[in-house]
């Protein structure tokens, strides 16, 4: 469903943003930047990353409005972000007719999609000012861009993007996202029936769906949980959607000590609480991981066809493992998602070196 929704995009998209770019006659910019738009339709943990550009633009605008149009994928994030004022979802009726009804009011729109087509468009319609990546087709349909630079944290992407407006804004850690008291009381529950005090350390060893080679090896994870609990005395927390429920069923088979498998238990608000109560976390370069560097929690990427520069856990006192001398099969300001040489490029990594990892962060 993804693949094809990113073919429509990729040709149907080109036509849009063609056609719209002959109305750019009527562009005009507002006095006052007061009202702004954030769009990031896609990605859980990219949409963490957008929560501090939505800081920044508060912190350097005062008085600002930030809404974010977004889709239900990624809706709990900016559910769980106090400082959106507010939420448009593409994927309900109501939140469609509501953004419709939004053309040309916003100051400035910042279009936080790496290479989607609709998302320019979407931008064009609904901003007097438009900013968003450079050097693509759709770039044509924006007031000012920036360079998608790969020699910088994803972070720091999004807030040149409030830089190129003049201003100065930047961020050490990933904002975190807040439980409401019923997330609270059910996780709660859960850990204190559940968790003995020790040392908790979650890991999620699944991915979405596109790029499964960016998943390290179900034996590892197996052989790595066991000398976890064995030689650390620590509480090990599978944390995954249930799509991923044949990996994570795989793994404790695979293992002799018993693990925690929280799948099914909760909804992504809990978890992202649940996330909040690890001491370590451990997962493939997937959406948990960002989610866990925003909790709080010291945690350990395990990264192959995509770079850590990009994408890596965010903020001091994270680790990222990266040891595969292949060139990257992920290039996403172009799309390009290749699904393959799974051995290569996560085979470097060995059970030691992530073992050594833990033990560095519980120091």
């Amino acid at each position: 469903m993804v693949s094809f929704q990113r073919f429509i995009d990729k040709y149907l998209g080109y036509v849009i943003v063609l056609f719209l770019y002959l109305f750019r006659i009527f562009d005009r910019n507002g006095r006052n930047d007061k009202k702004f738009l954030i769009i990031k339709l896609w990605a859980l943990g990219d949409s963490v990353l957008t929560l501090s550009l939505i800081r920044g633009i508060k912190e350097t605008y005062n008085g600002s409005m930030v809404d974010v149009l977004m889709r239900t994928r990624v809706k709990d994030v900016y559910e769980s972000f106090p400082l959106a004022d507010h939420i448009y979802n593409l994927d309900s009726s109501s939140g469609f007719i509501n953004i419709l009804k939004k053309m040309r009011k916003y100051d400035v729109v910042f279009d936080c999609e790496p290479y989607f087509n609709l998302s320019a468009a979407l931008s064009f319609l609904l901003g007097k000012k438009r900013i968003g990546f450079s050097r693509q087709l759709r770039s044509c349909l924006y007031n000012q861009t920036v360079r998608f630079r790969k020699d910088q944290h994803m972070v720091q992407n999004y807030l040149d993007m409030l830089r190129v407006l003049g201003k100065q804004y930047d961020t050490r850690s990933l904002e975190k996202l807040t439980a409401g008291p019923q997330e609270r009381i059910s996780v709660d529950e859960y850990v204190s029936r559940n968790l003995t005090g020790k040392t908790i350390i979650g890991i999620t060893p699944g991915v979405a769906e596109s790029s499964k080679n960016r998943m390290w090896f179900e034996e590892r994870f197996a052989e790595l949980s066991d000398r976890l609990i064995r030689e650390l005395d620590a509480e090990v927390v599978f944390i995954d959607s249930q799509a991923n429920a044949d990996t994570v069923t795989r793994i404790i088979l695979l293992m002799n000590q018993q693990p925690l498998n929280t799948q099914g238990l909760f909804s992504l608000k809990e978890t992202f609480y649940l996330i909040s109560k690890c001491d370590v976390y451990i997962s493939n370069d997937t959406g948990p991981m960002h989610i866990a560097a925003a909790q709080g929690c010291r945690t350990i990427g395990l990264f192959g066809p995509n770079t850590p520069v990009l994408w890596g856990p965010y903020g001091s006192g994270n680790i990222s493992i990266y040891k595969t001398p292949l060139e990257p099969a992920i290039q996403n300001d172009k799309g390009i998602f290749k699904n393959v040489n799974r051995d290569g490029y996560m085979g470097p990594i060995t059970v030691e070196d992530v073992f050594d990892a833990v033990k560095k962060c519980l120091r």
